[in-house]
């Protein structure tokens, strides 16, 4: 898969660590107690956005997703973010920069207390985990960054998963200060059999359009029969993989893709693949479906 690289180095290189705060990883179903084990320190969670202002992030794409993140109810206008996102092989690199003007002018001096963000995603039904990023200060702000491997990811393609990121400023009066928040969805593009929905048969019945043979099953799967396309993807050979190819002149309109056992990251890789591949030229929608 062609992955875009940051144009961040690594958090070390940039400075020192600085103890804003310890990150921490906190699966919900330990959120609600029992086994006997002490509660997970608490994590701030953000609070929930419009599906109206939910970005979005095309796995498939060359290039990296970038978006501000505005400013919550509860935030002060001194505190700006960017979020950038971009595909990497093995999953999404989710980079923050976010700037305080209070901090930058010399308003708060040097003491400093905390900058964190918290990204939630979901890792299955009923299922979520909650990550607390700490953001360490360089020359030109503050930065934070997080890989999610593709495996930790609910769902690839259609509506995919919703990641929230929120940006925290603890320095405003005490207690847990939102600042900033951002929904992004994560998605490999329009699966096979929503394109079918979408794209219904139409009998014409009068016979006033031009006929035209049906293409055969072998020539519409023969693009994707010898399994070259996804030659580069790693499909282990004690894996399956299913694929389900909603086609259109010539051009796949969705695709899904299973892997058994589950492999996330070989399924994006596979869905990238097929979405490049080119068909022989029908007018009509045809699905085309191959196991490997």
């Amino acid at each position: 898969m062609l992955a875009t690289r940051s144009l961040l180095a690594p958090l070390a290189s940039l400075v020192p660590l600085v103890p804003f705060a310890t990150a921490a990883v906190t699966l919900s179903s330990l959120l609600v107690g029992g086994c006997g084990h002490a509660p997970p320190p608490k994590v701030d969670v953000p609070s929930p956005v419009a599906e109206s202002q939910v970005q979005f992030h095309d796995l498939n794409a060359a290039q990296s997703t970038e978006m501000l993140a505005p400013v919550s109810a509860n935030g002060v206008k001194d505190y700006s973010g960017l979020v950038k996102i971009e595909t990497l092989p093995e999953g999404i690199h989710i980079i923050i920069n976010a700037t305080d003007d209070d901090v930058d002018n010399g308003v708060l001096g040097s003491d400093v207390k905390k900058r964190d963000a918290v990204i939630v995603y979901p890792k299955g039904k009923g299922s979520k985990e909650t990550v607390e990023v700490p953001l360490v200060k360089t020359a030109t702000g503050y930065v934070g960054d997080k890989i999610v491997l593709f495996d930790q990811l609910d769902k690839l393609s259609d509506e995919g998963t919703k990641i929230d990121v929120a940006i925290f400023d603890h320095d405003k009066g005490g207690g847990d200060s939102e600042e900033m928040h951002l929904s992004v969805r994560i998605s490999t593009g329009k699966s096979c059999e929503k394109a079918q929905d979408e794209n219904p048969q139409v009998l014409d019945m009068r016979g006033s359009g031009r006929a035209t043979a049906d293409l055969t099953v072998a020539q519409l799967g023969a693009p994707l029969q010898s399994g070259q396309f996804m030659a580069g993807c790693g499909l282990p050979e004690s894996a399956h993989a299913n694929i389900c190819v909603a086609v259109k002149q010539g051009k796949p309109l969705g695709v899904s893709v299973a892997v058994t056992p589950k492999n996330n990251r070989v399924a994006a890789c596979i869905d990238r693949a097929t979405r490049k591949v080119r068909f022989p030229l029908s007018d009509k929608l045809d699905v085309v479906k191959e196991a490997f």
